[in-house]
């Protein structure tokens, strides 16, 4: 039964573990065998788990628990079993330990009423209800650990038990004799059956089973769906044993993966520099910066020099309809807005694009969100340094999730074939790529049949003509999301476009709202569009601005990355906390880019190195042990888990030995002669 309940009574997992179960069970869980494998888990746990306060699931009679506690672990035990709990308690008394128990089923009652843990081990307590509790099961426990809190997972590997499955037998010795008879499916993957166990002479008592038994792979799937990292498989609670198909018990070391910081969080008001992926596009009002701050977290003086053109659209679409009556506009005929705004976006890109080639939704935010749940399940490719929300999301939604560099991209496009390929255009640091870089990539996307998710957000600076909207055309693996938020400064009106070939339009849509665009929006973002390139006097002025600010910001010993140069910031490398204590020191607040986990992916011995120049060797590929250097000249070696370990590149790829800030030019003479002062010593 698919949710392991028995037809009249309750889940099976709450009367089966009583005292006859465990009147045959301690028969194979003899003291030699628990100690054998408490050994591994104190081994395992003593040096990955990150502190020493475990949660042992299904604790059953408290074997592992009492064990663990003795050794010095601050163990809780959790089961649903009453009489189990009670034989555990008294054994915890007897060792002199002390261990909390907590009775509670753990499939259904939830969420868990725990408080954190540094680690988790489940023995043979995996597999009690469906494929989605044992998920939900796996989701709790990475609730309930500290951000790279480690998980021991112990099952029964269904290969090895298969090749000696017998639908009957039985167990005798001293007084006691147990009939088992059970039936495995192969369609669901469980074993059910019934044990009758006799016990002196008494009535004998049947007791009901109903186990999903798994395969390691499929286990090892539910926890990356989970959020887990599998860090290390054993076999037979033995270190460095390899599982193979014979093996009867295979152990899952896994650690939660942090959570990658979404690109808009709640503000709590605290002064200094945020520590974030990504700060919001605007001030917060419950985060205003102190009078004596200078805030370079974005432009909001950018807005003066595109004044004349959103008032003109504002003006214009109230003027045609009014307020009231383009919020009252309900287009269920058009839901996507795509015959509204299709006319509108073939103009402003320079291409036909059809209404089956366009959605509107609730800004670039909202279609990411869109896209992410189109991409379960996975994986997902992301550039480090990328816009963080659509892999956090995938991610959530039981995707695993991988970064990678530029020059790596064909070789982990190949190697981990991704459902999606996120890209940010510009990148973080400001590589405004052209159009044949992008084409080359999502040739070789299309061959792993991934989906390469552009998202063009500021590349608004650069004015439509730079746009790579016109791609989709000839890539129908190519989504480019643009919206209103930057450059246009009108991020409120919560207006964005997904631009890409019909059929992936169509797959699109049935993860993206309906009705996400609303009408007032709408009208003014598409009034907006109509205007043309409406950036040249923002442009103008970047460009007189930006080489000055950039020429301090060095002066001031900062390691500083210019970019485009029709674009609104700078970046600047943290590295190796250089940069730290500059901020404060001038009072001014700038945007943190927190620290990149590792690139997961090794260079292969083959592979295109995408954006390279013409005949430029991107470094030696013999042997894939050996990366070019930070300036393209030298190389480095791997350490010997296969990642690389060098600094983050200009280019935004690859990992950093510290933070990187993204500093926005002042563009007001106000802000700009506030920055200059706060850099005097320097000019």
């Amino acid at each position: 039964m698919s949710d392991a309940r028995g037809q009249d009574g309750p889940p099976w997992y709450l009367t089966f573990f009583g005292e006859d179960f465990w009147a045959v069970a301690d028969h194979e869980y003899t003291p030699e065998r628990t100690a054998a494998e408490t050994g591994y888990l104190a081994a395992v746990l003593d040096t990955s788990a990150p502190g020493r306060r475990v949660l042992d699931l299904g604790c059953g009679t408290g074997r592992h628990a009492v064990a663990l506690a003795a050794r010095g672990f601050g163990v809780t035990g959790a089961d649903a079993g009453e009489w189990a709990l009670g034989r555990a308690e008294a054994a915890a008394d007897a060792e002199g330990v002390g261990v909390d128990w907590l009775r509670i089923d753990l499939l259904r009652e939830l969420p868990w009423p725990m408080a954190e843990f540094d680690a988790v081990v489940c023995v043979q307590s995996f597999g009690w209800g469906s494929d989605a509790q044992q998920l939900r099961l796996l989701q709790e426990v990475r609730r309930v650990l500290v951000p790279g809190g480690l998980l021991v997972l112990d099952h029964s590997n269904v290969l090895a038990i298969a090749g000696q499955y017998v639908p009957e037998a039985t167990f005798e010795t001293d007084g006691l004799r147990a009939d088992f008879r059970r039936t495995y499916r192969a369609t669901s993957g469980r074993s059910a059956g019934e044990i009758e166990v006799r016990r002196c002479g008494a009535e004998p008592v049947v007791i009901h089973d109903d186990v999903r038994m798994y395969q390691p792979a499929e286990v090892r799937d539910l926890l990356i769906r989970a959020g887990f990292t599998v860090e290390r498989v054993d076999a037979d609670f033995a270190l460095g044993r390899e599982p193979v198909a014979t093996s009867r018990y295979v152990q899952f070391v896994a650690r939660s993966r942090a959570d990658t910081p979404a690109a808009i969080t709640a503000w709590d008001g605290t002064r200094g520099t945020r520590h974030a992926a990504q700060a919001p596009s605007g001030p917060s009002p419950l985060d205003e910066p102190a009078p004596s701050l200078l805030d370079l977290r974005w432009s909001p003086d950018e807005f003066e020099f595109v004044r004349p053109w959103v008032d003109a659209a504002f003006h214009g679409a109230y003027d045609a309809g009014g307020l009231a009556e383009l919020s009252r506009a309900y287009p269920l005929s058009d839901p996507y807005a795509a015959h509204l705004a299709a006319p509108v976006l073939s103009e402003h890109f320079g291409l036909d694009l059809g209404p089956d080639m366009v959605t509107a939704g609730a800004g670039a935010t909202g279609l990411l969100h869109a896209c992410a749940a189109s991409a379960v399940p996975g994986p997902v490719l992301r550039l480090a340094d990328g816009h963080p929300d659509l892999p956090r999301w995938a991610a959530r939604l039981g995707a695993e999730t991988i970064s990678t560099r530029f020059e790596d991209l064909a070789t982990d496009l190949d190697r981990h074939t991704p459902s999606v390929l996120v890209l940010d255009r510009p990148t973080i640091t400001g590589d405004l790529f052209g159009r044949e870089r992008l084409e080359e990539i999502a040739e070789a996307a299309r061959a792993c049949g991934t989906t390469v998710v552009l998202d063009e957000a500021y590349a608004v600076y650069a004015g439509p003509g730079a746009s790579c909207v016109p791609a989709v055309a000839d890539h129908p693996n190519l989504v480019v999301l643009r919206s209103m938020s930057k450059g246009y400064c009108c991020g409120g009106l919560r207006v964005g476009f997904a631009v890409a070939a019909p059929e992936l339009t169509r797959r699109l849509r049935e993860t993206t709202p309906p009705l996400g665009a609303g009408g007032a929006g709408l009208a003014v973002a598409l009034r907006l569009l109509r205007q043309g390139d409406v950036f040249e006097a923002l442009r103008t002025r970047i460009a007189e601005v930006k080489p000055l600010v950039a020429r301090t910001l060095r002066r001031a010993g900062l390691k500083v990355t210019d970019g485009a140069g029709c674009l609104p910031w700078v970046t600047v490398d943290g590295e190796r906390g250089a940069a730290s204590g500059v901020w404060e020191k001038r009072g001014v607040r700038v945007k943190e880019i927190a620290v990149l986990e590792t690139v997961h992916s090794v260079r292969g011995a083959h592979g295109t190195v995408f954006g390279g120049r013409p005949g430029e060797d991107p470094g030696h590929r013999g042997s894939g042990r050996l990366y070019p250097g930070r300036d393209g000249s030298g190389r480095q070696e791997l350490d010997g888990d296969g990642s690389d370990r060098q600094g983050l590149g200009p280019d935004g790829s690859g990992r950093r030995d510290g933070p990187l800030y993204k500093v926005a030019v002042p563009l007001s003479e106000a802000r700009l002669a506030a920055f200059l002062d706060a850099f005097a010593d320097v000019r």
